[in-house]
């Protein structure tokens, strides 16, 4: 005869602490990498469209179908174009914030001495100078030039971004300090065209990148070659200031 009791048994729970742990769905902390990774891919194929089409022709539709995510996920993650647009700036600009930063709050300190010489303002001009053009030397994709030159060209809130969050900060001190050197009130014509074009040299190196690297046959600027690069520079800015 069948056994009437049909109802099948509960599997028993194992008593606390005996046995392994049951391991969690999904891992600690595993939503926020796959977000990490998500807003990545946006910013990656945000800055090739950005820097292929220009801001006005790259649709967020052919952004994220180039990331491989939803529309809706470039909404949540950016807000919209905007939002992405400006994003990119940062994330572009974000190696060089890093270097400038620090190097640039020790100068500012340092300039509130008047006594200071024209040997150690010049030593203060390197050393803000120098970390920034260690971030612009850096191997980046090209797609990261031709944005830059394309928020410039545009002179949209991605460039305002870049001139606020870098520009802007670094030629307030290198003006601050040739004003000195010089001799003149930092906000005269004079001072402020000769720090354009200081920095400016700086940023040609970003852009000139392969160009320069192909001149010199070298496959980076690395090591000695670096220093090489930076000392010549800086040569360059100082016999300028004489």
């Amino acid at each position: 005869m069948r056994n009437r009791n049909t109802a099948p048994r509960k599997p028993r729970t194992p008593a606390q602490g005996a046995g392994s742990p049951q391991r969690p769905r999904h891992r600690e902390g595993g939503g926020y990498a796959r977000g990490e990774h998500t807003r990545r891919r946006l910013l990656d194929a945000g800055i090739e469209l950005f820097a292929e089409l220009g801001y006005e022709r790259a649709s967020t539709r052919a952004i994220a179908r180039r990331a491989g995510v939803s529309l809706p996920a470039l909404q949540y993650y950016f807000g919209g174009k905007e939002g992405l647009h400006r994003a990119c700036a940062e994330y572009i600009t974000e190696d060089v914030r890093a270097r400038l930063g620090p190097a640039a709050e020790r100068v500012r300190m340092a300039l509130g001495r008047d006594d200071l010489t024209r040997a150690e303002l010049l030593d203060l001009l390197r050393a803000v100078v120098e970390p920034f053009l260690e971030g612009l030397a850096m191997e980046r994709p090209e797609s990261w030039a031709l944005f830059f030159a394309r928020a410039q060209g545009e002179q949209n809130a991605a460039f305002d971004a870049i001139f606020q969050q870098i520009g802007g900060r670094l030629l307030t001190l290198v003006a601050e300090i040739i004003g000195r050197i010089l001799a003149r009130p930092a906000a005269s014509p004079e001072v402020a065209i000769r720090a354009v074009i200081i920095v400016g040299q700086l940023t040609l190196v970003r852009r000139a990148r392969p160009l320069i690297l192909r001149a010199l046959g070298w496959p980076d600027f690395d090591g000695e070659r670096l220093q090489t690069l930076k000392e010549v520079i800086w040569r360059a800015i100082a016999s300028s200031l004489r």
